[in-house]
């Protein structure tokens, strides 16, 4: 059972890495908080791994770079993986 810090509003996850226990997440959010001079710590929140993945998080609508289509993709996906990027069509 993994953790992950993200933002509520975005879904965006604060670090790309997951966490082993909810307090080494809520220590992690900690520090990125203070790193980056944010004042709103309600903002933020952790969760378990899989229930994020598949409940939390936002999908966003993106367009296809090749078939120009619309598509739904999870708002954490990189952008060189995203079908929406010409990098991902390039390799």
């Amino acid at each position: 059972m993994t953790h992950v810090a993200y933002e509520v509003e975005t879904t965006l996850l604060v670090s790309t890495k997951s966490y082993a226990t909810h307090s080494a997440a809520k220590a992690a959010l900690t520090r990125y908080i203070k790193k980056n001079n944010i004042d709103g710590t309600n903002d933020y929140a952790i969760a378990e791994a899989s229930e994020f993945y598949s409940k939390i998080e936002k999908k966003v609508e993106r367009v296809n770079a090749m078939s120009g289509k619309t598509f739904f993709e999870a708002a954490n996906t990189s952008f060189h993986s995203s079908p929406s990027s010409e990098s991902y069509w390039s390799a």
